[in-house]
């Protein structure tokens, strides 16, 4: 028989910490997006908060081999946690493969990510290089996730601290998960892009969504909102101040149509 769990380590969008017991556990994770994992001693839940509350691969999927480019290197991984330490902070391409020959194919034709249609081309190519776009939509069986990315659709959310607020996926996007409304998750995507683009020293941020840029990133949330989502209002004081770092920097928070957005995800709706 295993050993039984007496410490139950915990990550939730405000804190993080190690219980006694799973009762303690459960009420501090209960209602909220979290980690959680029991461990027989201290030392083990304290080691797996300090490699950053990973979730091991599910046994029972195939094995899959994540390619991976970046200024500084690349090469080719067989866990996602190992391919994140590679890429997480750089700006850097990557992807999954259900085998190792894929994966060096794709990085033998320089790691490309698919073309857009010309009309999409065309409208983007009005846009600074040096741009980045964000999006968030509710897919089917997810919940609700974020995309952050150059003009040419590069995942680059890895380049902000995005910390608990969600896991990031083998295909470039944060995943919130059910917990986390689309308007929350729009608005956070919003505030990683700004984070995204302070990283790179570029200065232009687009999005989609009118009601993020022109009202929730500056702070405006109404009362009615404020009072149904705490949580998005206390995001949108944190959105505020870094816009407000990010334009006295000169940068700059701009619309493009979503049909045109390279972060687009395929649910949105233009608001």
């Amino acid at each position: 028989m295993g050993r039984r769990n007496r410490f139950y380590a915990y990550v939730t969008a405000r804190a993080r910490g190690i219980a006694s017991s799973w009762a303690e556990c459960e009420a501090i994770v209960s209602g909220r997006h979290a980690r959680y994992k029991g461990f027989p001693d201290r030392a083990s839940a304290e080691a797996w908060l300090a490699a950053g509350a990973p979730y091991e691969a599910d046994p029972r999927k195939p094995p899959r081999f994540y390619a991976h480019r970046t200024e500084a290197d690349e090469g080719i991984s067989t866990s996602w946690a190992d391919c994140e330490r590679h890429v997480k902070g750089r700006r850097a391409r990557y992807r999954s493969f259900p085998d190792r020959a894929s994966a060096e194919a794709w990085l033998t034709a320089g790691a490309p990510y698919e073309d857009r249609d010309i009309e999409k081309r065309e409208a983007l190519s009005r846009y600074d290089p040096e741009s980045v776009f964000f999006d968030s939509g509710t897919g089917p069986g997810r919940g609700t996730e974020i995309r952050v990315t150059d003009r040419d659709g590069i995942p680059l959310v890895h380049l902000a601290p995005y910390s608990a607020e969600g896991r990031l996926q083998p295909d470039g996007n944060l995943l919130l998960g059910r917990s986390r409304t689309n308007n929350y998750g729009e608005l956070l995507s919003c505030l990683l892009a700004i984070e995204a683009a302070s990283a790179l020293g570029w200065k232009h941020v687009h999005g989609d969504s009118a009601l993020v840029l022109d009202y929730w990133s500056l702070g405006r949330v109404s009362s009615r909102v404020r009072e149904r989502d705490p949580d998005l209002a206390r995001l949108a004081g944190r959105a505020r101040e870094a816009r407000a770092r990010f334009e006295s920097a000169g940068g700059r928070l701009g619309r493009v149509p979503g049909r045109f957005n390279p972060a687009d995800l395929g649910f949105h709706r233009e608001r």
